[in-house]
This record gives C-alpha cells, structure tokens and sequence, in this order.
C-alpha cells in the first residue's frame, strides 16, 4: 500500500512540474547587434564632379524636353584658326528652297533651367539684332540637329529657335557685308548670342579676326520672291550712304522690255526672275546701290511669263561669268549665263 501511495505522489509530481513549466515565458536572450544596412540609390553621395545643381528630368524616359547645362567657362582656348587650310575653298552662295523641318527639332528643350520653344514652320517677318560668333574646327565632322555632319566650309549657321533647316539673310552691322546662309544646327546656348555662323560665313561677314559681331538677322521664306532690298540697319556712315543710293536710284527703274528687244549673239547673265514686276524693281534698285557701274549693263526685261533682271550683254563668256560670280560672291544671288 505504502508503495502505491509512494508511485502516485511520483506521478503527481511530476505533472505538477510540466504544468509549470508549461505555462512559463521563453527565456529572453540579449538583443542582438543589427548590421549596417546599404544606403539605397537615392542616398548615395553624389559622384565626385557630378554638378548638384543640375535640375533632374521628371519626366518618363523620352518623353521630357532635353536638358542641356552649359560650363559658363570660355569654349576655346588659343587660336580658333590654327590648324585651317586657308586655301581650302569655301561656299560662297546658297539659294533658298523649301525644305521639310526636321522631326524632332521642333521639340521644346531647357537651357540652363530656361525652357526654349523651337518654331515649327517659316513664319515671316521675322528680324532679329544681338551679337553673333562662328565655330569652326573644333566642331567640323560632328552630328548637327539636322542629323547632317557639320561643315565648317559650308554657308551654315546654328540658332536656338528657327526651324530647321531654313534660310536667313545676315548683316554684320559694323561694315554692312550681308550673307544668306542656311541654319541647320541648334545653339548658340553658353553666352549671350544670337546666332554660331560657320567658318566660311563668319569669313564672308569680315568677323573671324574679332571672332563676334553685332548682326542682324532675317528669316527668308522660300515661297515668297526673294525680297533683295537693302537692309534697313545702318549703324554707320558707309551705309547711311547706301541708303541715299537707294532714294536715287530708286528714279532709275525703267519699264521692262521685250525679251526680244535683247541683242542678238549676246551672252547674258540672269540674276533674277519674278511674276511680279515690283520684286525685279527691287533686285534692280540693290544691284544699282551695291554696284553702280553696272548701271549701263542692266536690263529689265519681260518674255511673256515672268520679269527678268539681267546683265549684259557681254562680249564673251569670259567675261559673263566674271560677272556671275560677282553677283553670286558680293551680292549672293544665283547666277545662269545663256545666249542669244
């Protein structure tokens, strides 16, 4: 009996202790150290010469104007015309055409914080003055906004909002030497300019020796005759005198005559062809300012279709494209010599 009563109080003990061990908290063991965690992407420390202050693209991927920031430091350094051929011949001349505007350079994009709207079309009258730079050698060979490899050469020019490509007429405002040339490239964006002309437009505007120049600039619309009157700028003496040419020869303009009435055997040089008598009295009036001597040699003449302006005639060939090539160079106006 004394043995059975001994088991069971075995047995209640031992349930008694499960019980409580049971019912007990976990033993609580020292916290633990947490690693260091990685800094995620946007908390790393800018890269060494990454610009902080570079305004960040919001937008999705393409979508977004481009963004361009410009090192306010000097672009060159040295002679900018080292290294030029200067026998490399140049374009002298370029005629204006209607020509598809290039996708994508209508696009808006941001300069240096500043938000630029490129046109999308010829919109004309369009007429703008400030100060104009050329880029030549460094740049030669490179991709421009048109998608073309820029040719320093070429009669080319780059602005900030002009369809492109398109045509302007250039004046230096300091000598009144005028250019037409064709933009196909985007900028100037680093200082205050209007217009980057090419090496060869800057060497036609007399500017490559002071490397800018105060200009003034004017769309031209292809579509339209070719408007050739003198520009109105006239910042100097040489070209207040341009100006009373003008208002004499503007007296001068004679009625056209038959093309037939031109002499037989001739050789000519046409420098312009209008539907409207008005735009070959125009041509008329500029060529007498610019080149008076050729006063005795210029003709109006209308064929039935159209009013041409031509020089002539001319003795031999030799001499007629003599003079195409001084309408072409100083005068930028195309040029066809043919004969009687």
């Amino acid at each position: 009996m004394s043995s059975y009563l001994q088991r069971l109080s075995i047995l209640m003990l031992a349930a008694w202790l499960v019980a409580c061990n049971s019912s007990m908290p976990p033993r609580q063991t020292p916290p633990s150290v947490t690693p260091a965690t990685k800094p995620m992407p946007s908390e790393r420390p800018a890269t060494p010469g990454t610009s902080m202050t570079t305004p960040p693209n919001t937008y999705p991927s393409g979508s977004g104007p481009k963004i361009i920031n410009i090192d306010p430091k000097p672009e060159t350094t040295g002679n900018p015309t080292d290294g030029i051929d200067p026998n490399t011949p140049l374009e002298t001349s370029v005629t204006p055409k209607l020509e598809p505007i290039v996708k994508g350079t209508t696009k808006p994009y941001i300069v240096n914080g500043e938000t630029v709207t490129p046109m999308s079309e010829i919109n004309t009258p369009f007429t703008q003055t400030g100060h104009a730079s050329w880029y030549g050698k460094k740049f030669h060979g490179r991709k421009t906004a048109s998608g073309e490899p820029y040719d320093m050469f070429k009669l080319t020019a780059a602005h900030r909002t002009l369809p492109i490509p398109c045509y302007v007429r250039i004046t230096n405002l300091s000598n009144g030497k005028t250019i037409m040339a064709r933009v196909n490239d985007r900028g100037p964006f680093g200082r205050d300019r209007i217009i980057d002309l090419s090496y060869a437009a800057a060497k036609q505007l007399d500017i490559i020796r002071h490397g800018s120049a105060q200009v003034q600039v004017t769309l031209i619309d292809p579509s339209q005759p070719l408007d050739t009157a003198v520009t109105t700028a006239q910042p100097n003496a040489e070209m207040q005198t341009s100006s009373k040419e003008v208002v004499q020869v503007t007296r001068t303009v004679t009625s056209a005559k038959p093309a037939s009435e031109l002499e037989t055997n001739g050789i000519y040089v046409q420098v312009g062809a209008f539907g409207q008598e008005e735009n070959a009295d125009r041509l008329q009036q500029r060529i007498f300012s610019a080149l008076p001597e050729t006063q005795s040699l210029l003709n109006k003449v209308y064929n039935g279709k159209v009013f041409q302006i031509v020089l002539g005639p001319y003795p031999d060939h030799a001499l007629a494209a003599q003079a195409a090539s001084q309408m072409r160079d100083q005068l930028q106006l195309p040029a066809l010599i043919f004969s009687r």
